[in-house]
């Protein structure tokens, strides 16, 4: 029976994502125009890549298959054409795979930042193609106008694979800020999360906003600069509790966003636009929104990053000869500024061994004797040396090269002088 469990395993996550795009594939045709064929909001180009992009290359054909089927059956619903469904869905399924392959094959040996610029340029022209595509398919099959429906379709292909793609991952655990919150930051970010809620509720819950004169002037500049107020408090809510907490936060917003969009109301309804045009700009703001959160997230790893390696960068590096007869040290630099002590202590090899932490002092002593000179030993050996009454500086220091000469014998080294650590 054990055997069974990864396949049980992988059987319930293609399921799962299964019936992610059937929900999404169903919401987005709740708000499409019923004659273009061509849905103003496409939310399962998110789930698609999503689900492409964290599985394994193994699992792509049974996803696709899955997909195709639960897209038909939303299709079947809602009355579609069979002819244009099949040919729409394979386009539909075949963009959002190559995006992800995209990514997926260049994104190997890269920085962050560079696999989310990849994403983005990959969603744009891949897009792009596939609007071509079914625009014209659209324009063959049905006499659609061309001109008009392939700006639509690739509005709401890339809006939908940035913004829900964006949400999954975040969701699925790819972490902004720290790992684990405190209850401080945890009680901000909850109250952040309620008062977004609160705030673009009320906000996307206005009356159309007329353009004309007729209106005050302000009240429609103030209506646009409050749309900001969302934004804010959702990325204080991923900062503070994490990105599972901001992806959940851009669900929310965008659940209500589109919500209202689609009755007619808020900022981005406005009456000179045409049917299906306020969507399209609700989902500009959520993509903005999403593609904030995915750069500070790429942002607070670099830093991570740069303050792992802030240490290393800092390091002075010293080289030294040492006598092993006599135990006479010489520096290439003033390294007892750089221990906060005098340069009769730093020219004695007993003096130096005296200053080494006791637990790293038999380390040390290995490297002042001759008999270091071993040739597998090519890393870098740390320990730690006194600098004050309560301080200690981290060292690094490469294993000595013997140099024979007729008296005795000379090591030759170097040291990296690091930051102070406290033990």
């Amino acid at each position: 029976m054990p055997l069974f469990y990864p396949k049980i395993r992988v059987a319930i996550s293609v399921f799962g994502w299964a019936a992610l795009y059937y929900v999404a594939a169903h919401v987005s045709l709740l708000l499409d125009d019923p004659l273009s064929h061509v849905g103003f909001v496409w939310f399962p180009a998110g789930i698609g890549v999503a689900a492409f992009l964290v599985s394994d290359y193994r699992r792509w054909p049974w996803l696709l298959a899955m997909f195709f089927s639960a897209q038909m059956i939303a299709d079947t619903h809602f009355g579609h054409e069979m002819p244009i469904a099949l040919v729409l869905a394979v386009i539909n399924l075949s963009s959002d795979m190559a995006i992800a392959w995209v990514v997926s094959r260049y994104a190997q040996h890269k920085d962050s930042l560079q696999i989310v610029v990849r994403w983005i340029v990959a969603t744009f022209v891949i897009s792009a193609i596939a609007a071509v595509l079914s625009a014209g398919w659209l324009t063959f099959f049905d006499n659609a106008p061309f001109d008009q429906l392939v700006w639509v379709w690739w509005g709401a292909h890339v809006s939908g694979v940035l913004y829900l793609t964006a949400v999954v991952m975040g969701l699925r655990g790819y972490q902004l800020g720290r790992r684990t919150a405190g209850i401080k930051a945890a009680l901000v970010g909850a109250i952040a999360l309620i008062l977004m809620a609160i705030c673009a509720w009320f906000i996307f819950g206005a009356q159309q906003v007329d353009m004309t004169r007729n209106q005050v002037p302000w009240r429609a500049t103030l209506i646009f600069a409050l749309t900001g107020i969302p934004i804010i408090l959702a990325v204080v809510a991923a900062i503070c509790c994490g990105n599972r907490i901001g992806s959940l936060a851009l669900l929310s917003l965008g659940a209500i966003v589109i919500y209202h969009s689609s009755q007619g109301t808020g900022p981005f309804f406005i009456r000179s636009l045409r049917p299906g045009e306020s969507l399209l700009l609700a989902q500009c703001y959520l993509v903005a929104t999403a593609l904030l959160i995915v750069f500070l997230r790429v942002f607070t790893q670099t830093v991570k990053r740069f303050d792992g390696v802030q240490p290393h960068r800092q390091e002075i590096s010293f080289m030294y000869r040492h006598d092993v007869a006599t135990g006479r040290m010489d520096w290439d630099g003033r390294i007892h500024e750089a221990l906060h002590t005098d340069p009769q202590t730093m020219s004695d090899a007993q003096r130096v061994l005296a200053l080494a932490h006791p637990d790293d002092r038999a380390t040390l002593a290995r490297l002042l004797t001759a008999g270091s000179d071993n040739p597998e030993k090519r890393d870098l050996t740390e320990f730690r040396m006194k600098s004050s009454a309560t301080d200690w500086i981290r060292i690094r220091a490469s294993w000595p090269v013997v140099v024979s000469e007729p008296t005795s014998a000379i090591l030759v080294g170097t040291w990296l002088v690091g930051q102070r650590t406290e033990s």
